[in-house]
């Protein structure tokens, strides 16, 4: 659904937003004498009036709105949203069917879409981190440091990040026009380009070997085919030798929380990984390794970009003594979102449900995690993808070589004891 059409929702699920919250409330049905009648309270009635309130906007909004009517669906989604909004939850989103499929699609690797990688909402707008070789974004021009400022036409600055995110994806063959701001060397511009929707496919792991001996491992994304991805590039390096290993989790927004505590639980001895609380987990859950520890020094790179589950491995690795942190200080999103099913549409309730605590019961929400090692990149390279530094500006990675230099050293170490 695109922006433009949203805005339009929006406005009418806000008039249904109270209505619908009454109306959840059981309205318990007594047979009177006559077989036909029933008998109600009063606050049964005056919710039963309150639900018929929806019906008869709904009604109206298909015999006279002048614009393209939204069906019927669309209309109960977006009150659904628009009690989200109303919570002020930032994360919060209601997905009907199709939408949680194509959200598991795109957080697996494979959707329907651009083919980008965008950052949190700035003043600026939202920028483009990476856009992936061969992708539909890519062929059409899109680059990396550009920002997007409006989507069909709609401002990214009046939508939460879920919601712009949602809109650049769509049907195969489906066309969106992005409106973008891009900053090269004689200033400023705005541009808009039209993409035509595809299948994406991202790989979402990507490893190599340097001077025979220190691994490095970059992870974009935390997803179930994450998990495979690494066991597979920590099998491969430790088959080719590997003494030492650096990870990569820069412009890395997250993912799924089992993904990354499998993950934690490939590198780390016995130990606690991460702590969550809150509504599913009242009485708090920790996570914990199951002792198997990688047994090579090991340090992360994160910068400003690294959020949410990137954290969560940074964090473990850090205060459980495995490994150092270097780079700048982390996004700070330290809440977890939980799928909820809602059984009467078939849909989806993403929410803000639990927080989560460090190993050392540390919140980081809105604070980050502090590296060991704060490098900043040189200028020259502020602004490139984590995939086009990798592969053109090794040599000036300034971050790339401190979380190098420490972990030869503390193999050399090892060796030597």
């Amino acid at each position: 659904m695109k922006l433009s059409k949203r805005r339009v929702i929006y406005l009418i699920a806000i008039v249904l937003i109270t209505a619908m919250l009454s109306a959840t409330v059981t309205i318990l049905i007594t047979n009177a004498t006559k077989e036909n009648e029933v008998v109600l309270s009063v606050e049964e009635y005056e919710a039963l009036k309150e639900a018929d309130m929806i019906n008869e906007i709904m009604d109206r909004v298909s015999q006279l709105f002048i614009g393209e009517v939204p069906t019927r669906e669309e209309l109960l989604s977006a009150a659904a949203n628009g009690i989200l909004t109303g919570i002020g939850d930032e994360y919060a989103q209601y997905f009907t069917k199709a939408e949680y499929e194509e959200y598991l699609s795109k957080l697996n690797g494979e959707y329907s879409g651009l083919g980008i990688l965008v950052s949190q909402l700035d003043e600026k707008g939202m920028e483009i981190l990476d856009v992936y070789e061969g992708n539909p974004a890519a062929n059409a021009g899109v680059q990396i440091g550009d920002y997007i400022t409006a989507v069909d036409g709609e401002s990214v600055f009046e939508h939460t990040h879920e919601e712009v995110t949602t809109a650049l994806d769509g049907e195969v063959g489906s066309t969106v026009k992005l409106t973008i701001l891009r900053t090269d060397g004689d200033g400023q511009e705005t541009l808009d380009i039209e993409v035509t929707r595809d299948v994406v496919n991202i790989k979402r792991v990507y490893s190599s070997l340097y001077n025979e001996r220190t691994g490095y491992i970059r992870i974009t994304t935390f997803s179930q085919n994450s998990v495979t991805e690494f066991e597979e590039a920590i099998r491969n390096l430790k088959e080719r030798g590997m003494k030492s290993l650096v990870i990569d989790l820069r412009d890395n927004p997250g993912g799924n929380l089992n993904a990354v505590v499998d993950i934690a639980d490939m590198l780390l001895p016995a130990c606690d990984i991460v702590t969550v609380e809150g509504k599913t987990e009242e009485n708090g859950h920790v996570y914990k390794s199951d002792g198997t520890s990688l047994g090579v020094p090991i340090a992360v790179i994160v910068n400003e970009n690294s959020a949410s589950a990137s954290e969560i491995l940074a964090a473990a690795i850090q205060e459980n003594d495995a490994g150092i942190v270097v780079g700048t200080q982390t996004y700070g999103k330290g809440v977890v979102q939980t799928f909820i099913s809602v059984d009467s549409s078939q849909g989806w309730l993403k929410l803000t449900t639990d927080q989560y605590l460090t190993p050392n019961g540390n919140d980081i929400h809105k604070v980050g995690v502090t590296p060991d090692i704060v490098v900043e990149l040189p200028d020259v390279l502020k602004g490139l993808s984590m995939t086009a530094i990798a592969k053109d500006y090794q040599a000036e990675d300034t971050q790339l070589w401190a979380a190098l230099d420490y972990v030869r050293e503390k193999a050399s170490q090892n060796v030597g004891q």
